[in-house]
């Protein structure tokens, strides 16, 4: 029953991020042309990714999930480490922050302040100054 439920409260998120696309778009449509209107143009199309990849790598799982519980088939594996559907998964957790992490300068550059920072500040501030970001 929990992973029903689970499933039911990932597709509610995804029609949410559908909507606030819709939102968004319709908003930044409105706007006239600007450099910041291609900003946010270009973070919509980051979060649309994510929540593309996000469905490719879990949607196996969850079809797998739905066929077990609904005919009592599917796919079983010895393990998790055997299992391909998990490990798309974990795939996942990976992959969402890097791509956050490659569409938006600024987050990238305020990881660069504060992680690297704190283990290598000579390399901040170099890194920093390469970015064009004041500390």
């Amino acid at each position: 029953m929990g992973i029903i439920l689970f499933q039911l409260v990932v597709l509610t998120k995804v029609i949410m991020t559908i909507k606030l696309y819709v939102v968004a778009r319709y908003q930044l449509e409105r706007e006239p042309p600007s450099a910041e209107r291609e900003s946010k143009l270009e973070s919509l199309r980051v979060i649309i990714f994510v929540v593309i990849s996000f469905l490719t790598l879990w949607c196996p799982s969850f079809v797998n999930i739905i066929i077990k519980y609904v005919t009592g088939g599917g796919l079983v594996f010895r393990n998790e480490a055997t299992n391909p559907f998990a490990i798309l998964a974990r795939f996942s957790a990976v992959c969402t922050p890097s791509v956050y992490l490659w569409g938006s300068p600024v987050l990238r550059s305020a990881t660069v302040r504060t992680v690297w920072g704190r283990v290598c500040p000579k390399c901040s501030r170099r890194r920093s100054e390469d970015l064009g970001v004041e500390s």
